[in-house]
């Protein structure tokens, strides 16, 4: 991250998705998953973004997408592996891109994608890549898909941005308490969420109409698949992940704790011994000796709050912990509408027998 950086503020406020980017986005990360590859590397899915801003209507139009390379795992320690695989990735993008002009696509680049599960997964170098894809473009935004709500019959695309004052933090690179606490930032505003609204083509919706009035199309409208309670193992996922991060957020607390009591004792002691120096240099000044300097009292290291990137970490942790809880309540709510809807067609259903059973007596009789 560089600190010569000219924050930009973005004048976008929503997201016009072509379906085209969904359906990639979907194959993509489907066909990873399905072969392993992301639980053998340990990369997200991710891809590259295109399309075309207008700034008149505040409007981010998101028109294709491609996959990026995947880093391989290196088996020998080499030190230029990652340079090397940061060279062939710019290229191999730099080649999509000039195919995407010579047949006439959108390739200017606005943004990226991730696939991340429970749409919580915002980490450290994901940080990194939003500062450098908005320092390009102010308007870049990332776009994160969870593949498990989706499958759960419910297409899950968020898309997010780093507010003002996070990319301010981010260009210097410093995200100790005291710059967190003089920005006002919290988890809650160090992302900014725009609205996506998924474009189809006017065929396709044709399409779609002349489907839905045909009676040989057999549609699941009366499909009972959305009453399926089978999301067990996902939400004992999510609720594990929820209590790893609790787990490092109470460690960060008891880090913080100890880093504000080292820096009020600091303080106190850095005021007393100015205090000191000042009398001593105005008893120094009546008797005409010089005064002593102060350097030595401003010298004294302050404390330092003992973790890798300052609070940067414990706001990714909080805005995961958020999302997992956000998913977690909207999974087991789901879950307990579909339980009484079932025990009233139970009801139903004992009625309804007793009635036929009722019925069938009395005319036996």
């Amino acid at each position: 991250m560089s600190a010569a950086v000219t924050i930009t503020a973005p004048s976008v406020k929503h997201i016009l998705l072509d379906s085209l980017v969904v359906m990639k986005i979907v194959k993509h990360v489907d066909s990873e998953l399905h072969a392993g590859i992301s639980e053998v590397s340990g990369d997200a899915c991710a891809g590259v973004l295109t399309g075309l801003v207008f700034l008149e209507d505040s409007r981010l139009e998101i028109t294709n997408c491609f996959p990026t390379v995947r880093n391989e795992p290196v088996i020998d320690d080499d030190a230029n592996a990652a340079q090397q695989y940061e060279e062939q990735k710019q290229q191999e993008m730099l080649d999509m891109l000039r195919k995407f002009r010579t047949m006439n696509i959108d390739y200017e680049i606005v943004g990226f994608y991730q696939s991340h599960q429970f749409g919580a997964g915002f980490s450290h170098d994901l940080v990194e890549s939003m500062f450098d894809y908005q320092a390009m473009g102010p308007e870049n935004v990332v776009l994160i898909y969870d593949p498990i709500k989706t499958r759960q019959g419910q297409l899950s695309i968020r898309a997010w941005r780093l507010s003002t004052a996070a990319l301010d933090l981010a260009s210097k690179n410093d995200w100790r308490p005291e710059l967190v606490k003089s920005a006002g930032l919290t988890y809650q505003n160090m992302f900014e969420e725009l609205p996506i609204i998924i474009k189809s083509s006017y065929l396709n919706n044709v399409l779609m109409s002349e489907l839905a009035l045909s009676k040989s199309y057999s549609s699941d409208k009366y499909s009972t698949r959305h009453f399926d309670l089978g999301s067990k193992k996902s939400l004992e996922k999510s609720v594990r992940a929820m209590m790893a991060n609790v787990d490092e957020l109470n460690k960060s607390i008891q880090s913080l704790t100890k880093y504000t009591i080292d820096k009020q004792r600091h303080d106190n002691m850095v005021f007393s011994l100015t205090q000191k120096r000042q009398q001593e240099n105005e008893s120094r000044l009546a008797r005409g000796d010089p005064p002593l300097p102060m350097d030595d009292i401003k010298r004294i290291k302050a404390p330092q709050l003992q973790t890798r990137n300052g609070l940067l970490d414990e706001l990714l942790a909080s805005f995961d912990t958020n999302a997992l809880a956000d998913f977690s309540k909207t999974v087991t709510s789901e879950n307990i509408t579909k339980l009484f809807i079932a025990e009233a067609v139970a009801e139903e259903k004992v009625v309804g027998t007793k009635d036929r059973t009722l019925s069938s007596v009395s005319s036996t009789r």
